[in-house]
């Protein structure tokens, strides 16, 4: 009688670190999300009137034009809080939930994951518009994104 030998797959020590690593920054962006969705009415503290005080304080114009673009960023961010938070609270724990699952060694994990963070990328294009905030937001993002995706491809051969 032939013995078999069937060892549990490995799991690279490179993936270990990345889902360690995706574990704890979606997990804290899942709760962060969750804190915004619960904040969201709170928002009605933060009226037209304060950006308008703000701006006030502001007399040079390359700088005055710089603080209208971040605060007209910031209104159309605090009024739309609650689905801004919920949709990000959603892809994060799409997020969380690849991580899991490429932890695990299973190759739907990385579908799941890469799909969760590019779509994280226009979520605040979506809900704000585009300017020099949420394109520099886009770009330092996207780098990341990237970078992880291809951390984890690598390790797609050991998944299954």
């Amino acid at each position: 009688m032939e013995i078999l030998e069937t060892s549990p797959k490995q799991r690279p020590t490179l993936l270990t670190v990345l889902c360690i690593l995706t574990f704890i920054g979606s997990g804290v962006n899942v709760f962060s999300n969750l804190m915004g969705m619960i904040m969201s009415p709170i928002k009605s503290f933060l009226g037209p009137e304060f950006f308008e005080m703000v701006l006030q304080e502001v007399n040079e114009e390359p700088v005055r034009l710089f603080v209208e673009q971040a605060l007209e960023m910031a209104q159309h961010a605090i009024e739309h809080i609650f689905e801004i938070s919920l949709v990000n609270f959603i892809l994060y724990a799409a997020s969380l939930t690849g991580a899991i699952l490429m932890f695990q060694l299973k190759k739907i994990g990385f579908y799941i994951y890469s799909t969760a963070q590019i779509l994280l990328l226009f979520v605040a294009p979506v809900f704000i518009g585009f300017n020099l905030f949420i394109n520099i937001g886009i770009l330092f993002g996207s780098c990341f994104a990237i970078l992880f995706i291809a951390l984890y491809a690598v390790n797609l051969k050991k998944m299954n």
